[in-house]
């Protein structure tokens, strides 16, 4: 069976690498870490790959009740292949090796090690005479001494023979083997260290079958150390039990692991594991606070853990060696003892949020002073940017707030709840929040709750955030604030649902009125953004007013979450008005924000954003890292509607790249999602990837059926933005490909007034490339010719490489049924390489196909095109690809793309050598010049 292996993309390559080159000679790769670590997944990894590849592998994994047992490993790792690689060894070393296996027996004698070693060593060129050999052994330290002795013998004496010895060992151990890999001249160690968070949350998921929500999967990432086995067991104890984090508690360490680590705890003496409880009750332990803190003197408790190596120093600092002992150390404390030496450092710590952590830990009754103390810590927490202890500290607050002051526990619990959903754990912000509001009654205080339940909600169902929102309405009497706050719910929720767009702009603009009202400059920053994106939408001219309003109150909103920032929000603006690159550099800094903030809410829908605004400028290999990176933490933050929109993203840029399968999984997931969301924008761009998809395969009928609902829906609504509906082009070179005429011009002339009206110059130019495809359908090949050329102008300022390559793809084929044959073949070698460049892989073909069409002698091998030639005489000249890209108003994916040509065809290595090819050519006339100045081709630059 495969391992799972995630996040071990370097080890993985380390070991292919490794079991490539064993045919070339002698090598060894040991893999090493600590306990649990995943040092056997590789192994078995490298095993396989191995097996894979056809090399013999011979494989042994012992365990540590086995090192007793002389010459067992021997015996698995020739098992195999025994009867082989007796065969062919002299008479003694034969019966010296038999005896070891115990396949005869000598009475009195007993087995050589010596004699063993030499017959493992000629065992093993044997074996490699004929294949390449694999030695594997798993766990080496527990290899019992006699194999372990004839292993090394082995290994000190393999030079040039095929074979590889791939082993695993846990650090800290000592096995003979190892000194003796040194004298391979191909040995290596590759250390297997901690795993990154997204790759342990893989793990769990493969292994448990659990999501866990973004913040619990750090704190677990933590706990563990990075280790796999431990999270895996830590899990299993949370899954088990129930149990959560508790302020200023560590997760507590797994039943599975207490032998090893209350072991190793209880070893010490009494006056040492209360000098750790203090050092593990203090986030950033010193030995001064510590020694403080315990009244144990340092000499006495720190000598005997850093003998043990449970604890080390440096400097003034304490740090455990694994958190998972920071727990223990706590666990094993008398909880007595525990309350007094939390209570004893919230005396002596003064940061707040230390001191806070403190106090939750050392009062088991209600007591509204710390409750208070608490609350002051968690604002200091949320504006530094940690939203998660926060919430964790006002979950205390709450708990510990008295009963006759219901009011305010109740509001402590909504604080909290809706920091936990900033900090990405939606599904416990909406328990929480469920759990306050079913015992309030209907008013003010409900009507907060409800907000913001209706905004952990609108990441799942709009439908229902949209009733809650309203709801709120009814409920918050003159609560401006609450008022404010659910309007732009609304008109938010509206949005999302792209339904009713006018009155989101209503509810939005009444939002930022009250906002005013209320001198709360940050929530109208969020209301006029709110307001931005309808009225963007419906193509009203005003928008740009209102972009205005907003980016005036941006520093008002700066610590509120992202995507209730206006800086986000114009960075849509920008995407859909051809602003593509400040549009980026927008959403990079949001990007930056939601790092600074810990606004982990926000970065699945921050990310969607980026693989569009990606994908439009030709990046989409970075695109659809980016939809997947959204996916992903969605589904930890159990954000349902921004999953479904990035899979959809997904699907467009699959379609873009020209991979039917992927395209067809990803929109049909993101399609399944939609009735429970109500999230329309998935739908949309999923049913955008079918269409543009079926297009690229030159499947009008089925473009059609995809991308005809969406059409009529966006129309219903009003909208009126053409770089929000860039589907349409699609469906009217879908229509025009069907030879339905009437409805390709009735819905471009829709499309285009707007394009017009609104001076949308990269839908302008994509009008004009359809004008020029009714034209030539109607055999006005002339007047097609001058729509594609004019075309192109436009797409040079704004340059979107699939755009452009589609109309220099459009005007090839016209001009070679004009039989414009050296023009038609220079315009679609460019559109090939605009294709190419991109990954456009269907769109390449279709490019190719159409070249494939042109009648007359192929292009001469050196011969450039005329963008060819503009890149290269750029290049002589010195110029970077960022500014040859800038001075022909290309991409710099497209620069690139044009280079790997123009050295193919001139036969060079470099850009140095570009002039020295071409400079004699411009004398000469020969391939890859023009001494006419007039556009180059093979046709006109043949010898």
């Amino acid at each position: 069976m495969a391992a799972v292996v995630v996040g071990r993309d370097t080890e993985l390559a380390s070991i292919r690498g490794f079991v490539a080159g064993v045919s070339d000679g002698a090598s060894a790769l040991v893999l090493e870490g600590e306990a649990g670590m995943g040092k056997t997944t590789l192994w078995r990894a490298g095993v396989e790959a191995a097996a894979n590849a056809g090399l013999c592998v011979l494989r042994a994994e012992p365990s540590a009740s086995e090192t007793a047992l002389s010459f067992s490993g021997l015996g698995d790792l020739l098992d195999p292949v025994l009867d082989e690689a007796l065969e062919p060894l002299p008479p003694g070393q034969r019966s010296a090796l038999a005896r070891a296996l115990v396949l005869e027996e000598v009475e009195g004698l007993t087995p050589d090690a010596h004699a063993a070693g030499v017959a493992l060593l000629n065992a093993f060129r044997g074996l490699s005479s004929t294949r390449v050999l694999l030695v594997a052994v798993d766990d080496v330290q527990w290899l019992d001494a006699a194999s372990a002795a004839a292993l090394a013998y082995a290994a000190r004496r393999l030079r040039a023979e095929h074979v590889g010895l791939l082993l695993a060992r846990r650090t800290g151990t000592e096995t003979p083997v190892l000194e003796e890999l040194k004298r391979i001249a191909g040995s290596s160690v590759l250390d297997v260290g901690p795993l990154e968070t997204d790759a342990l949350h893989q793990v769990v998921q493969a292994q448990l079958e659990i999501a866990l929500p973004r913040p619990l999967l750090m704190e677990v990432h933590q706990a563990a150390g990075g280790n796999p086995f431990y999270a895996l067991e830590i899990v299993r104890m949370l899954t088990r039990s129930g149990a959560s984090v508790e302020a200023g508690r560590p997760l507590p360490v797994p039943d599975s692991l207490h032998e090893l680590v209350h072991g190793r705890l209880l070893a010490l003496p009494a006056e040492s594991r209360d000098f750790l409880a203090a050092a593990a009750a203090h986030a950033h332990p010193t030995i001064s606070i510590t020694e403080e803190a315990s009244g144990v003197d340092r000499r006495v408790g720190l000598a005997p853990p850093l003998e043990a190596r449970i604890v080390e120093t440096v400097g003034e600092r304490i740090r455990f060696t694994h958190p998972l002992l920071a727990a223990g150390a706590l666990e094993t404390a008398d909880s007595a003892r525990r309350a007094e030496i939390h209570a004893r450092l919230a005396e002596l710590l003064e940061d707040p949020e230390a001191r806070a952590w403190q106090l939750a830990a050392s009062v088991q009754s209600p007591d509204e002073d710390v409750a208070l103390t608490l609350e002051d810590a968690a604002r200091h927490a949320r504006a530094r940017g940690a939203p998660r202890p926060a919430a964790l500290l006002l979950d205390r607050a709450r708990d510990l707030t008295p009963a006759d002051r219901a009011e305010e526990g109740c509001r402590r619990a909504v604080d909290a709840a809706y920091l936990h959903y900033e900090s990405g754990d939606s599904v416990r912000a909406a328990e929480q929040l469920h759990a306050v509001i079913t015992n309030l009654a209907p008013g003010g205080l409900r009507a907060r709750a409800l907000v913001r339940l209706a905004r952990v909600r609108s990441y799942q169902a709009q439908d229902e955030a949209t009733a809650l929102f309203l709801q709120a309405i009814e409920e918050a009497d003159d609560d401006r604030e609450t008022l404010a706050v659910a309007h732009e719910g609304v008109a938010t929720c509206l949005f999302r649902r792209r339904e009713q767009l006018e009155d989101a702009v209503d509810h939005a603009e009444l939002a930022a009125q009250l906002a005013a009202e209320l001198g709360d400059e940050a929530l109208a920053a969020e209301a006029l953004g709110s307001k931005l994106l309808p009225e963007t939408l419906l193509g009203r001219s005003t928008a740009a007013e209102t972009l205005a309003r907003a980016l005036a109150v941006q520093h008002a909103a700066s610590d509120r979450r992202v995507l209730g920032q206006p800086l986000w929000m114009a960075s849509v603006y920008w995407w859909w008005t051809d602003s593509v690159e400040r549009a980026r550099q927008a959403n990079h800094e949001a990007l930056q924000r939601c790092q600074d903030l810990g606004d982990e809410s926000s970065r699945p829908y921050v990310l969607l954003l980026t693989a569009m605004i990606e994908s439009l400028l030709g990046e989409l290999d970075a695109a659809r890292r980016s939809a997947l990176a959204g996916q992903e933490l969605a589904r930890q933050s159990g954000q349902l509607m921004p999953h479904a929109y990035n899979l959809a993203i997904e699907a467009l840029i699959e379609a873009q790249l020209g991979h039917p399968e992927a395209v067809r999984s990803a929109a049909e997931r993101a399609l399944e999602l939609v009735p429970t969301t109500a999230g329309r924008p998935a739908e949309l761009v999923a049913r955008t990837g079918l269409g543009h998809l079926a297009l690229s395969l030159e499947d009008p009928e089925t473009a059609d059926r995809e991308l005809r609902p969406i059409i009529e829906f966006a129309r219903s609504q009003r909208f009126g933005e053409p770089g929000a509906l860039r589907f349409v082009i699609d469906h009217i070179e879908a229509l025009t490909h069907l030879g339905r005429r009437d409805e390709a011009v009735e819905l471009l002339d829709w499309y285009e007034g707007d394009a017009q009206r609104l001076e949308r110059v990269s839908a302008l130019a994509n009008c004009l490339r359809c004008r020029g495809l009714l034209g030539a359908q109607a055999g006005q090949l002339e007047s097609g010719l001058r729509a594609f050329e004019a075309a192109l102008e436009l797409h040079a300022r704004v340059e979107l490489p699939l755009d452009k390559g589609r109309t220099l793809l459009a005007l090839g084929a016209a001009q070679r049924r004009l039989k414009h044959r050296r023009e038609a073949r220079a315009t679609l070698e460019e559109a090939v390489a605009v294709f190419e460049g991109i990954g456009a892989a269907l769109w390449a073909e279709r490019a190719r196909t159409e070249l494939k069409r042109i009648s007359g002698r192929a292009a001469t091998p050196g011969a450039l095109t005329p963008a060819e030639v503009r890149v290269a005489a750029l290049v002589v000249e010195g110029k970077t690809n960022r500014e040859v890209a800038a001075a022909l108003f290309l991409s710099e994916r497209t620069v690139e793309g044009h280079l790997a040509h123009i050295f193919g065809k001139l036969g060079v290595r470099n850009r140095r050598e570009i002039a020295s090819v071409l400079a004699p050519t411009q004398e000469q006339g020969v391939p890859g010049s023009n001494t006419g100045g007039g556009p180059v081709s093979a046709e006109s630059s043949a010898p």
